[in-house]
């Protein structure tokens, strides 16, 4: 009998020879030093001829969250308290040591629901000591060995796993492993039993010039069987999808307009008629910046506008919000909250004889937020602004559909909206067909004379938007988590399609 082999092939079977002709693609590729594709494609080609046989088994593995690891270094919230309680005899909330603000309220939900201890008057009692719970001896196991099967665990290990993923202290994923067993042909190629016939997949210059190429076999290219990849640097799929919606505003005829980060209260809210004691401007809602804590305004005559916007009105024909605004509060600083900033220091900026005028922006926008699946404190904004003494509702509409459209998403829709800034206002809602969803992506508008007559010294029709697209990618890329967005998973960048709207 006799049987085609590639070289690597031939070598592939010594490992499995070595490793008493069984074992996982893992450790072939361990072994081997190839990439993973490559093992896997040699084997599945050999099983094809009977040489060896691949079993596919999948199984679920956990590992740590960046919360989970450092619970790991530090123990549970709710350990900590308790520690503390039992070490005092009794301990405030507000004296706790080694426990973060927002661990907090996460300690104490979790103490209280274990029955470790009891709150009275803003302290914690300790009811009494106890032992390592099995959440913590699981949460020591995944730290010891970086992730671990779910079949490893105990039953008692095993139980609490969804109280840890409940927690976000824990993933779990699928893993497919391939069992790689030798055949009684594969033995019988080893032994010698089996005349082998060397296959190559090119001819080289070696193989001419030597004469080897009349006693090989050229192997036929078959494009049907699965191939390896080769990693190779890309940008990272966000990044792309940024710079293609550059490309989309850009081809539509606008131009891109900057402006800073770290930016004052007056352009990121006075300047949008938002009032000093509104809601947004809480710390629960901004970063506001320690050094420098004060930034500079711009001249004098155009601060005593927005001022008296704000106080009464000004000449916009409004009555203003009617209360004493605080230059001081103006000049404090913070991270933009939104890029909205960028289109009122574009405004003031712009000239008479540049209109009618185009612009958009792609920018980093910063929320006081705890991250979770759902949430970033650090995002992208795409806004954009048209400032034209005949622009309208109708145009306004036109030229989110086209944008919408030029990225892949074939209908959209608006809603009446409440904006501060914008008058009338709109809620933007696109359709995903491989979902058949509706999503909102963010609010649009014309913005009200409060807002552009201090700035542009009169009032013409601006139109304004302000899109978010983080959620329309976790649609398309099929993710569960927007913190995926920004986690260093090589193996998801690699594999990730390129944006093609």
């Amino acid at each position: 009998m006799k049987v085609r082999l590639l070289e690597g092939e031939m070598q592939l079977l010594k490992a499995l020879e070595k490793l008493n002709g069984e074992a996982y693609d893992e450790r072939l590729v361990s072994e081997t030093g190839w990439p993973s594709d490559k093992v896997t494609t040699m084997a599945l080609n050999m099983s094809e001829r009977g040489i060896v046989k691949v079993s596919v088994e999948e199984e679920v593995w956990i590992w740590l969250t960046d919360e989970g690891l450092r619970y790991a270094r530090m123990g549970l919230p709710e350990r900590r308290i308790l520690e503390q309680a039992m070490a005092k005899g009794g301990v405030e909330i507000s004296k706790l040591e080694r426990v973060e603000d927002w661990e907090k309220p996460i300690g104490l939900a979790w103490l209280r629901r274990k029955g470790w201890g009891v709150i009275r008057g803003g302290r914690v009692e300790a009811a009494g000591e106890f032992p390592k719970g099995a959440d913590e001896k699981l949460i020591e196991l995944i730290a010891s060995k970086g992730k671990v099967r779910l079949t490893e665990l105990p039953e008692e290990l095993r139980k609490t796993v969804k109280t840890l993923r409940s927690r976000r202290l824990v993933e779990t994923g699928k893993v497919t492993r391939r069992l790689i067993s030798l055949t009684e042909l594969g033995w019988g190629v080893l032994r010698g039993d089996v005349e082998v016939l060397e296959e190559v997949s090119r001819l080289t210059r070696d193989l001419i010039v030597s004469g080897r190429w009349r006693s090989v076999v050229l192997k036929k290219y078959d494009v049907s069987l699965p191939s390896y990849r080769i990693p190779i640097g890309r940008l990272h799929f966000w990044r792309d999808i940024l710079n293609h919606i550059r490309r989309v505003w850009v081809e539509m005829g606008f131009k891109e307009m900057e402006g800073p980060i770290l930016e004052t209260c007056f352009w990121d809210y006075d300047a949008l008629y938002v009032p000093q004691d509104h809601p947004a401007r809480d710390l629960q809602d901004t970063f506001y910046v320690k050094t420098p804590g004060r930034g500079r305004l711009p001249s004098p005559e155009f601060v005593d506008k927005i001022r008296q916007t704000h106080e009464d009105g000004w000449t916009t024909g409004s009555i203003g919000w009617g209360y004493k605004w605080d230059v001081e509060e103006a000049k404090r600083t913070l991270l933009r909250t939104h890029t909205t900033a960028v289109s009122v220091r574009t405004l003031a900026a712009l000239k008479e004889a540049e209109l009618p005028a185009k612009f958009f922006s792609v920018g980093r926008v910063f929320r006081n937020e705890k991250p979770d699946r759902t949430h970033l404190c650090e995002f992208y904004q795409t806004e954009g602004i048209v400032v034209d003494e005949n622009a309208n509702m109708k145009h306004l509409v036109g030229y989110l559909k086209e944008f919408f459209k030029r990225l892949g998403f074939p209908e959209a829709r608006f809603r009446p909206a409440y904006f501060p800034y914008t008058e009338p206002s709109l809620e933007v809602e696109v359709y995903h067909p491989p979902t058949g969803r509706w999503i909102e992506l963010g609010g649009a508008g014309i913005f009200r004379p409060e807002v552009v007559k201090p700035l542009l010294g009169r009032d013409i029709p601006v139109l304004a938007w302000g899109l978010g697209p983080e959620r329309m990618v976790m649609l398309n890329y099929g993710l569960k988590d927007i913190r995926e967005l920004v986690m260093n998973d090589l193996e998801m960048l690699r594999r990730a399609p390129v944006w093609m709207g």
